[in-house]
């Protein structure tokens, strides 16, 4: 066979793999959408969508699309055990990236709207200051010797890091890991994955929903 031959039949199936693979994402990707809607009403949700200018009646949204800059790219806000829940996808990455959704879902703590940012997690040495973009080491010493944290007010870390709210982490360890919890803006928030699949969506809620749980009773505050 012509080697000139042969170069443009693997460009042709390049070609046509090219536009397999990019059928294959916009079925998955309309899949998943069907998905999430039927978990939606099963559950009794309320979905939000930035273009349509409705946004759930609470939650704290640091992280912005890549690409657009809103809030959140679909969120929906349904209570689950009496008690309200958010849970949002955003859009990571860049032109040279391939895009990455990042579902997470939060609660309210139950601790004050001007509570100093606290993030938990397991066996970091160093964290990043979202504040001062500086390197600083992480928290530890806490009753689980696995746990990490990065606060700007260590008395409130440990006043928080109860007995009781270390065990909660454990008990939710994956994949050797534990997971990385956000208390801020008088929510608590975590990370469910790359998408707002419903089995990660429910387990990390109702970790959440106990952990806001224990801080009321502790620390004496109520959800407002």
């Amino acid at each position: 066979m012509h080697p000139g031959t042969l170069i443009v039949i693997l460009l042709v199936l390049c070609a046509v793999g090219a536009v397999v693979a990019a059928v294959a994402v916009r079925h998955g990707n309309a899949r998943r959408r069907v998905s999430r809607e039927e978990f939606a009403r099963q559950i009794g949700a309320r979905e939000h969508d930035p273009r349509s200018g409705t946004r759930p009646s609470f939650g704290h949204f640091p992280e912005k699309d890549h690409y657009t800059g809103v809030p959140f790219t679909y969120a929906m806000e349904f209570t689950r055990s009496g008690v309200p829940v958010v849970a949002s996808e955003v859009r990571s990455g860049g032109p040279n990236t391939q895009v990455r959704h990042v579902g997470t879902v939060q609660v309210p703590s139950g601790l004050p709207v001007d509570a100093p940012p606290l993030m938990v997690g397991e066996h970091w040495r160093w964290v990043i200051d979202p504040d001062t973009l500086q390197r600083v080491r992480a928290l530890d010493g806490f009753p689980d010797s696995r746990i990490r944290a990065m606060c700007g007010d260590e008395e409130f870390a440990r006043r928080v890091v109860t007995p009781e709210l270390a065990a909660v982490f454990a008990a939710h360890r994956r994949m050797r890991c534990m997971p990385t919890v956000t208390f801020e803006q008088g929510v608590i928030s975590t990370s469910v994955g790359m998408r707002l699949a419903p089995e990660s969506l429910l387990r990390g809620t109702d970790m959440l929903i106990e952990m806001a749980a224990i801080l009321r009773r502790q620390q004496g505050y109520q959800c407002d």
